[in-house]
């Protein structure tokens, strides 16, 4: 093949695959929605937050099993619902110390493990129009307190969104407070 006909074929082949000059495309309009101008208007683009039931399984070393028994105590397990306030004046004045709209709290004994369910009917859901995002869960288990004062557990603090938590098993393992102090 000599120079000419190599030179036409390769020209004929770019021009059949495309790969000539294009001209630009002209602009559409989007349809996308615009950007939003304000926060408040950025809030209203937020989901609706998620409100479902949460499972939670709590496990007791031996160890935590036995200061239990020993002490007639049962195991305290407390759900808290919140949430970050949106920029309203009345939403900011309804956040707490901790900057959250608290939304509800679920409180239940155990008499050892076991698996606990919340029902998502403590959440305060007038206050739902006050927050931004997801609802916020926070898991914290201790021992009930009801023959001695003193916290006999360690356990480790969960905090997830709830929709998060609604999807899962919220799995909480303590031991005892004596195991992780020596």
């Amino acid at each position: 093949m000599n120079k000419k006909t190599f030179t036409a074929a390769l020209i004929a082949a770019l021009v059949v695959t495309g790969c000539a000059r294009r001209e630009e495309e002209p602009e559409t309009p989007a349809t996308e929605t615009p950007a939003p101008t304000s926060e408040a208007e950025a809030e209203k683009l937020v989901p609706k937050a998620t409100i479902a039931p949460v499972n939670v399984q709590v496990t007791l070393s031996p160890q935590a099993e036995a200061a239990l028994k020993a002490k007639s105590e049962k195991v305290l397990v407390v759900a808290t619902y919140s949430g970050d306030p949106s920029a309203s004046e009345q939403a900011q004045k309804m956040a707490d110390a901790s900057g959250m709209i608290k939304l509800g709290e679920n409180k239940q004994t155990l008499d050892g493990a076991g698996s606990i369910t919340f029902e998502d009917d403590v959440i305060d859901k007038s206050r739902l129009e006050f927050i931004v995002g997801e609802v916020q869960l926070t898991v914290n288990v201790t021992s009930s307190k009801t023959s001695t004062p003193d916290n006999l557990l360690a356990c480790p603090f969960y905090w997830k969104t709830l929709a998060e938590a609604s999807q899962e098993k919220v799995l909480i393992t303590c031991k005892a407070l004596s195991e992780v102090q020596q």
